[in-house]
């Protein structure tokens, strides 16, 4: 083996390990394809695997999902991570890895003992009045105990397993070194980005790694819904939280993975989707593992939301032009929502966006005449989105943590009713929280979207600019001129430049204009359409001599 690889890793036995496991569940081929063939093990390649595993009922998938399992909490958090990337995997791969669960042992009485001291003074640990020692919940990262404070509090503690910090960091290190190398020997595995998904594995697992971080998120999660009637967040209890101790009060009730028996269901349904809705267009972030385990309904008859170890930010133009697709679906307006959609993806190739948008627009033309009951909107935008990665204009990871949230949203929405439309909700939602600051009926689509456009154009340009500098300085950027063109070019340049201005401008006192001109009624804004339609007619002048300024150019064909 190189010794290049040899010297990126303190422990070469667990990257041998690794490998080994891997081969004995039939990757051998692969690896041997990479410069870390060289570790495998005679045996490790060979009939090695018990019947029930190396037979052909077991799919590539299912072997790695069996692997991935075997190697301990880093792989089984990637395995997570994976399953929610429909964008990227087949069904086939995201089935199994959902299904993948943890596989350790509590963590003895002894060792939680020795982190409470370790983390705890004496004076805090008097405070408890009563530790349950056997775990509610356990998983690789750590585990879950019922306590009782001396103030009569019911409480969890959040256990941390010792040095799984190391273990993880370790494993990181391995895992992107074999990405890397993976894209390097196999060029088809490129399309799947696997050292970008590494990174996010390692930003996900230090998030979760930090419990100073989750008690941060849900505390801001609590101080955001305090004051809603429906709704209940845990509360922190800073005193006794550490980067590796998390403490909240226990919310008792009953969890929504199974058949409720309770008369209300389609209140419960919208107060669900709506608290949703509310923390990521309101509060701009959301919660980033949903899923019906983390809903449970309280005795009061309150919705408890629970786990926000991963929460997500999305940024506030995501966020409208989020908002503004859902608007042009619901009005059927497929081109406009075609063209937002791209504006989602991170590609710079405008000849594949055009040809994406096409197909996009095809997809939409073909969900917009089905009956409203079979419209899946989560689904929908994961299907555009993995057809959009195909084409090499993939998606951010958060987009697509988003749409997976609108799947278990509507899934958890029609289990508790039947004709639930979380489309129909979000399009209500978006117009009942003023999500749109212009009239609807002449803006929804010729303005609205120019607004949109131009918007994005102009937060854009000082970065573009700032990017053409730095090439320019590094000399990475260079141009070919032959020198009698460049006085030609270098005025054809500046004129060109005199006309965009213009046409911004032009564009801007329109859309100023329109606002002023379309306003609501009152004082006020009868003065301001005095203003707009002055605006107009500046407007019309300067058009009409830019107009004349192309034509008698000769280049207005």
């Amino acid at each position: 083996m190189p010794s290049s690889i040899l010297q990126k890793f303190r422990n070469i036995g667990r990257l041998t390990h690794i490998v080994n496991i891997l081969a004995r569940y039939g990757f051998k081929r692969e690896i041997q394809r990479t410069e870390l063939g060289d570790l495998i093990q005679p045996v490790a390649g060979e009939n090695s695997l018990n019947d029930n595993i190396n037979n052909a009922s077991h799919s590539i998938a299912k072997r790695l999902a069996l692997a991935f399992e075997e190697l301990g909490p880093t792989f089984v958090k990637l395995a997570q991570i994976l399953s929610a990337r429909e964008d990227l995997l087949p069904k086939n791969y995201i089935d199994e890895f959902k299904r993948l669960h943890d596989r350790v042992k509590p963590i003895p009485k002894e060792i939680v003992e020795k982190c409470l001291t370790d983390e705890f003074s004496e004076e805090m640990l008097s405070e408890i009045e009563h530790f349950d020692y056997l775990p509610i919940g356990s998983a690789s990262i750590g585990q879950v105990h019922r306590a009782t404070l001396k103030d009569g509090r019911n409480v969890v503690f959040k256990i941390q397993r010792p040095d799984i910090n190391l273990v993880i960091s370790n494993d990181i290190a391995i895992l992107m070194t074999i990405a890397s190398l993976l894209e390097t020997a196999m060029p088809e595995l490129r399309l799947l980005r696997p050292t970008i998904i590494i990174e996010e594995l390692r930003r996900s697992l230090l998030n979760e790694l930090d419990y100073l971080r989750e008690a941060s998120n849900t505390e801001r999660m609590r101080v955001f819904f305090k004051d809603h009637k429906d709704i209940e967040i845990p509360q922190i209890f800073y005193k006794y939280c550490t980067s590796k101790i998390l403490c909240m009060s226990e919310i008792k009730g009953t969890k929504l993975t199974g058949k409720l028996e309770i008369k209300n269901t389609k209140a419960l349904a919208r107060i669900g989707v709506e608290a949703f809705l509310d923390m990521t267009f309101k509060l701009g972030v959301f919660h980033g593992d949903l899923h019906p385990g983390n809903f449970i309904l309280m005795d009061n008859g309150k919705l408890a939301i629970l786990d926000f170890g991963l929460t997500v930010r999305l940024k506030r133009d995501i966020r409208n032009t989020m908002a503004f697709m859902f608007y042009s679906l619901s009005k059927q307006d497929i081109e406009t929502c075609a063209r937002l959609f791209i504006d989602l993806t991170e590609s710079d190739d405008y000849t594949s966006s055009d040809h994406l948008e096409t197909e996009i627009t095809e997809i939409l033309d073909n969900i917009i005449t089905l009956p409203a009951h079979e419209i899946h909107l989560g689904k929908v935008l994961m299907r555009i989105a993995k057809i959009a990665a195909s084409k090499g204009a993939p998606m951010e990871r958060d987009l697509i943590l988003f749409f997976r949230a609108l799947i278990v949203l509507e899934n958890f929405g029609r289990s508790m009713n039947a004709k639930f439309q979380i489309l129909e909700f979000s399009t209500e939602y978006a117009e009942k929280n003023s999500l749109f600051h212009f009239d609807k009926k002449w803006f929804e689509r010729n303005i609205g979207l120019a607004m949109h456009d131009s918007g994005a154009f102009i937060k854009d340009l000082p970065i573009t600019l700032r990017v053409l500098a730095k090439k320019l300085q590094s000399g990475s950027l260079a141009f070919q001129f032959k020198s009698e063109d460049i006085i030609y070019l270098t005025r054809e340049i500046d004129r060109a430049s005199n006309r965009l201005s213009l046409a911004i401008l032009i564009g801007s006192i329109v859309l100023g204009s329109s606002i002023a001109t379309y306003g609501k009624q009152g004082r006020l804004y009868d003065s301001l359409a005095t203003f707009g339609l002055v605006g107009f007619g500046i407007a019309v002048v300067l058009g009409l001599w830019l107009i004349l300024g192309i034509i008698r150019s000769g280049r207005f064909k």
